[in-house]
């Protein structure tokens, strides 16, 4: 589509099946995590499709993204629940939303459009020229692959390459080091004087 409010919301209300996308050159309403806006002018990527549901479908939308990325993929980072990283800063972004049996699952990523905040990049910033249907195709392909392990081979796979393992985080409520990430998804994190659980539904993290 050239132009659509929200590739999420399109998709929500029109989709028939399972394996269902949309590809939007251009989003007025694009949303992110939290209800936050989503910037989306021309030259990015914002394509949603629709999953069987799965706990661990931003785990596993993240690791697909990296692993389509072949040729830098040793300097992307995901950084929990949903951030997708390049050098440290904010490439791309990925919302879940749930309707039960199904999920919408929708991928933000900056290619050649331009980012005004300062921890965000695009590939343009790297010289590196990304194929959307091509990046689509192996993407999609990745993802069916990854959405049929174990739930302990997407946790190791998904830690290894966790932005936030071993650092110093502050959340709404606290601050901490970054252990691990449980097996429900949450992230494990040493307070000092004790050890928590953070849950993507509860909090944001705001300094890392």
């Amino acid at each position: 589509m050239d132009t659509v409010k929200s590739t999420n919301n399109w998709l929500s209300d029109f989709f028939l099946n399972i394996g269902d996308c949309v590809l939007a050159i251009k989003q007025t309403e694009g949303k992110g995590r939290r209800g936050n806006s989503w910037n989306s002018e021309l030259g990015g990527l914002y394509f949603t499709f629709v999953s069987s549901s799965n706990k661990f479908l931003p785990f596993i939308t993240g690791l697909s993204v990296l692993e389509s990325l072949v040729d830098i993929k040793d300097k992307i980072r995901l950084k929990w629940p949903n951030d997708i990283l390049l050098n440290g800063r904010k490439l791309g972004g990925i919302l879940c939303e749930s309707y039960g049996n199904y999920t919408i699952v929708g991928l933000g990523l900056n290619i050649n459009n331009s980012v005004s905040i300062s921890k965000t990049i695009n590939l343009n910033d790297i010289n590196y020229d990304l194929d959307k249907l091509d990046f689509i195709s192996l993407f999609m392909v990745n993802f069916n692959e990854n959405f049929n392990l174990s739930p302990e081979k997407i946790l190791d796979k998904y830690t290894k390459v966790d932005f936030l393992i071993g650092k110093n985080i502050n959340w709404n409520s606290g601050s901490g080091i970054v252990k691990s990430i449980d097996k429900d998804g949450s992230l494990i994190v040493d307070t000092s004087d004790k050890i928590v659980n953070l849950y993507s539904e509860e909090v944001s993290i705001e300094n890392y």
